[in-house]
C-alpha cells in the first residue's frame, strides 16, 4: 500500500515547449528589429522620426514611450497567435502602421495628421478587441497602447479642429488697418 501511494504522488517534470517561448520573444522583438532597421535607412536619407511627446515631455521618452508599446503591442500579438493565425494580418497592419507614422508624420500638415492618427487608433481597437478574445493577457497588454494611441488621437484631432477655418479665428478676412 505506502508502495502504491508514494509511486502515485511522485512528481513529473514539467515539459516546457520552448518553441511556444521562442515564438513569444520573436513576436515581442521583430517589431522592435523593424523599427531599429526602418530609423537606420531613414537616418541615411536624412528623415528623422518624430514622436508624440504631450505635455512638455522631451522627444527621448516619447521614443521610449514608442518602444515600449512596439514590444508590448508585438508580444500581445504574439500570445493571441498562439490560439489563432487569424489575428495576424491585423497585428501585421497595426505594427507596420505604428513603425511608419513617426517617419511619415514631419511633412504632414495637422488635419491630415490628425486623421492619419485617427484612423491608427481605429486599427489599433480593432486589432485590441481580437486580441482580447484570442487572448486576455494579450488584451491588456494592448490596452496602454490604445489609451496612448487613442490620447494621441484626441488631441491631434482636437488641435486640428481648433485651429481649421468653421472654429478658428480666421485674420485674413479683417480688412487692414488705416495708414495713419
Amino acid at each position: 500500500m505506502a508502495t502504491i501511494t508514494a509511486h502515485e504522488n511522485t512528481l513529473h517534470p514539467a515539459t516546457v515547449d520552448f518553441g511556444a517561448w521562442a515564438r513569444l520573444a520573436l513576436a515581442a522583438v521583430l517589431p522592435l528589429a523593424a523599427f531599429s532597421l526602418l530609423n537606420f535607412l531613414c537616418e541615411r536619407a536624412g528623415v528623422e522620426p518624430r514622436f508624440f511627446s504631450p505635455a512638455g515631455l522631451p522627444g527621448w521618452a516619447g521614443a521610449a514611450i514608442h518602444l515600449v508599446m512596439l514590444f508590448s503591442t508585438g508580444l500581445a500579438i504574439g500570445l493571441a497567435a498562439g490560439k489563432s493565425r487569424s489575428i495576424l494580418p491585423w497585428g501585421i497592419a497595426l505594427i507596420l502602421a505604428m513603425i511608419a507614422f513617426p517617419f511619415g508624420a514631419a511633412p504632414l500638415d495637422s488635419m491630415t495628421l490628425a486623421l492619419m492618427m485617427a484612423s491608427i487608433v481605429l486599427l489599433a481597437i480593432a486589432t485590441g478587441l481580437r486580441v482580447a478574445n484570442l487572448s486576455p493577457i494579450g488584451g491588456w497588454l494592448m490596452l496602454p497602447t490604445l489609451i496612448w494611441i487613442g490620447f494621441g488621437a484626441a488631441l491631434g484631432l482636437a488641435m486640428a479642429a481648433a485651429w481649421s477655418p468653421p472654429f478658428a479665428l480666421i485674420t485674413t478676412q479683417n480688412p487692414a488697418p488705416a495708414a495713419a
